[in-house]
């Protein structure tokens, strides 16, 4: 017993050393950033200290010899160094050190250029070097050239893109967003028959006059607008072709965390032991550790029953002191086991990190992502494929989490060129929140009241789509849009 607890003990230590100080010595993509902040902010009040003779003897070696290499353009260097610092600090995507460093060094050179040319060897040695692109150019078109490697460098440096705005966007887009009068008349025909039939039905039920139009007149007096608004938004809808800026994926967090499984070698050799102990020999495999549960890969010798197996569950989770644990048996495509084991700690899945993936890119309008598998690869679905989709489950399993997944992979691949998008929200405090796309056929529905005509609306429109895909002898609306790419 002493030995086996003496190898026990050197396997844990072994599989520390491999396991975790591998990773002792990597520094946070953050954590790196900050120190070449600081490193940069003390090297630029170093410079101006050299410069006030405030840095001893070496400062003042150190301001001679750059003074006589940049000129007036030694002063330049400590700003940039501390613009640059803040840059780092400020920046939120990962990657920004190399880009700012090499946008600061063309706009310090340039810099010295544009010296040089104002005021001949106020540039230093390296500002005349640069100036002699006079000798090409002359005065006026090497002012133009360097300024211009100055204002790129900034842009770079500062990672702040320059904008304009179109003063003719909104009636360019008014003007495209105009529907023809076939479309205007569908959609003025669905709101009037709706209309019609809540008058009815509200005659019937209540016996008066007062249905929910007359609400729906009051309130549209109020807010200046029509409460579906079928009509007026679509007629304010754009044709988004070229026009329609997509959201950055910078407004998603991507960051890829990682999960606390505990122990893999010890829960192996439970699981082997437990088995054994039942009379189920086993070979273990492979480990994959996944964002929720881990599965521990195990190939059973010959003669075993995969029933016996099934039979251990509740075994298996007394032993390893886990619930629940999901047996896998066998793993499809392959002749394994797989039994997984929930994680002490689970790691949270960015949607961000999943939409950057090029399969996402790849795949159909309609896909979105739902997660990540017990190997951590990306799960994704198409709607195309779905006749329905039901999302259900208990108070906290993920429902609205699914949901919000589902709207925003849409909207990451869609303009509204392509996707249009009613949204019923009677709880009013899951899908309010985008109000205000340019996707949506009218604001999102809180009145359940309203809803009928909403559907009403929508099943007009899917019947008039039908009967467009039959006269045109088309299966699909993709088959259709193939055959009919101006009008799609």
């Amino acid at each position: 017993m002493g030995r086996r607890k003496k190898n026990e003990e050197e396997d844990e230590k072994e599989s520390w050393l491999q396991g975790e100080v591998g990773h002792f010595f990597e520094l946070h993509a953050d954590a790196k950033k900050s120190i070449a902040a600081i490193l940069l902010f003390g090297i630029g009040i170093l410079l101006l200290l050299s410069s006030a003779g405030k840095a001893g003897p070496a400062g003042n070696s150190i301001y001679g010899g750059l003074s006589y290499l940049f000129g007036w353009g030694y002063f330049i260097m400590p700003a940039l160094l501390i613009i640059s610092g803040f840059v780092f600090l400020m920046a939120d995507r990962k990657r920004v050190v190399g880009i700012t460093l090499f946008g600061s060094l063309f706009l310090f050179i340039s810099s010295l250029g544009i010296i040089d040319i104002l005021s001949p060897s106020g540039g230093g040695l390296l500002g005349q070097g640069i100036g002699t692109i006079k000798i090409p150019f002359g005065y006026t078109a090497s002012l133009v050239v360097t300024i211009s490697i100055f204002l790129a460098s900034l842009v770079a440096t500062l990672n702040m893109p320059i904008k304009l705005k179109n003063p003719f966007a909104r009636n360019a887009v008014g003007k495209d967003a105009e529907l023809t009068a076939k479309e205007e008349e569908h959609i003025a025909e669905a709101t009037d028959e709706t209309a019609d039939e809540s008058e009815e039905t509200n005659e019937d039920n209540n016996g008066n006059e007062d249905d929910l139009d007359e609400v729906d007149d009051s309130e549209e007096e109020r807010s200046g607008r029509s409460i579906f608004g079928f009509k007026k938004k679509a007629a304010q809808l754009a044709r988004y072709e070229g026009s329609y800026v997509f959201p950055p994926l910078s407004l998603l967090r991507s960051s890829i965390e990682k999960p606390t499984s505990g122990d893999l070698r010890a829960n192996a050799n439970i699981i082997k032991r437990t088995l054994e102990s039942f009379g189920v020999p086993v070979e273990m495999g492979e480990i994959s550790v996944g964002p929720k549960v881990t599965r521990y890969t195990l190939k059973p010798a010959e003669g075993v029953k995969i029933a016996q197996i099934n039979s251990l569950n509740q075994d298996l989770a007394l032993a390893l002191a886990a619930h629940p644990i999901r047996i896998e048996a066998p793993i499809p495509g392959k002749s394994l086991v797989g039994i997984e084991v929930p994680n002490k700690s689970a790691a949270i899945v960015r949607l961000g990190s999943m939409l950057n993936y090029k399969e996402f890119m790849e795949n159909g309008l309609l896909s979105f992502v739902l997660g990540r598998d017990v190997t951590g690869d990306p799960i994704m679905a198409d709607l195309t494929k779905m006749p329905h989709l039901l999302i259900a489950g208990a108070t906290g399993s993920g429902k609205s989490v699914a949901i919000h997944s589902l709207i925003l992979s849409l909207l990451y691949k869609n303009s509204p060129e392509t996707l249009r998008l009613v949204m019923i929200d009677p709880k009013r405090v899951e899908l309010t929140v985008y109000n205000g796309l340019p996707h949506l056929v009218s604001p999102v529905v809180t009145d359940g009241k309203k809803t009928t005509n909403v559907f009403r609306w929508a099943i007009s429109e899917m019947e008039d789509r039908y009967k467009k895909l039959e006269a045109a002898g088309n299966r699909d609306i993709k088959s259709y849009n193939a055959d009919h790419k101006k009008e799609p």
